[in-house]
């Protein structure tokens, strides 16, 4: 006679097996679906590339670098942006003493190309807000073309000045055709370079210093006075990111600062054109109509 089993130990092993064959319906169903959905969404979009001008070192690495040797940071910085960042737009301000006499701040909008070397300034602040000036190399018999602020711009909407003349210095310690962010850095290495050769260079590393929403990399260089240096104190803001000369403080032998010039609110590599850097670009002041 066959071997009977308890009613629930048949039910519980029945259970068992429904519930099994449930849990691999469910999976078979599941993975349906994500096949479904993955089709209809079509391949995952690809990766965007990394930004060519961002400097693709670690920060730890950069800092072992500019505590070792200040200088040779300055010359990568120099060597790696000049290549990579060809252009720009962003506020630029600046504090200089000309003549002895200390002026007042001057906020602009820049815009700027390397190649051809082009500059655009409108002033947006004080007794110079709305005048806008344009400097591109090769055009316009060498003159920037201005166009005043004010009443004077009213009448007189485009005025050519010799960038590097006698009106020109009245108003800035540096001519327009040395404008921008690798000029400025070409010329603090070129000075420190020829510092370190006389065996005059103080240059040391101040840490990162977070200023105009930026983190930069701060450097301080002095230089002896009586031989023929610009200042004796200087104070080189690197931009973490893209290695690009942000900001200098520069400070006579007597500690009154000589200059100060901030660029904020970069964007780099935005694609200017020629529209950008024409005196009839309808967007500009120069043109009444």
């Amino acid at each position: 006679m066959p071997r009977r089993f308890p009613r629930s130990l048949i039910t519980a092993d029945r259970v068992r097996r429904l519930a099994t064959r449930l849990a691999l319906a469910l999976a078979v169903v599941a993975s349906a679906l994500a096949a479904s959905v993955l089709c209809a969404a079509g391949p995952a979009a690809p990766t965007a590339p990394a930004d060519p001008a961002v400097y693709p070192k670690c920060r730890d690495e950069v800092e072992r670098l500019i505590r070792k040797d200040p200088l040779a940071f300055l010359q990568l910085a120099r060597d790696w942006t000049a290549p990579r960042v060809t252009s720009y737009t962003g506020q630029f301000q600046k504090l200089e003493r000309i003549n002895g006499e200390l002026r007042k701040l001057e906020k602009m909008h820049m815009k700027f190309r390397a190649e051809p070397f082009s500059v655009y300034l409108k002033w947006t602040s004080d007794s110079k807000k709305g005048q806008e000036a344009i400097y591109v190399r090769g055009l316009h018999k060498g003159k920037a073309q201005v166009h005043p602020a004010g009443l004077i711009g009213l009448i007189f909407r485009r005025v050519g000045i010799d960038p590097e003349g006698e009106e020109a210095r009245k108003h800035s310690r540096r001519p327009v055709t040395m404008a921008g962010m690798s000029n400025m850095v070409t010329l603090i290495t070129g000075q420190s370079e020829e510092a370190r050769r006389r065996g005059d260079l103080t240059l040391t590393y101040e840490g990162v210093r977070h200023d105009g929403g930026r983190a930069s990399y701060v450097l301080k260089r002095v230089l002896p006075d009586g031989k023929g240096y610009p200042c004796e104190t200087l104070l080189i803001f690197i931009d973490c990111q893209y290695l690009v000369c942000v900001r200098t403080d520069a400070y006579n032998w007597n500690g009154d600062l000589i200059s100060h010039y901030f660029y904020t609110d970069l964007v780099i590599n935005p694609g200017l054109t020629d529209r950008d850097f024409d005196p009839d670009n309808p967007d500009y002041g120069y043109r009444l109509f």
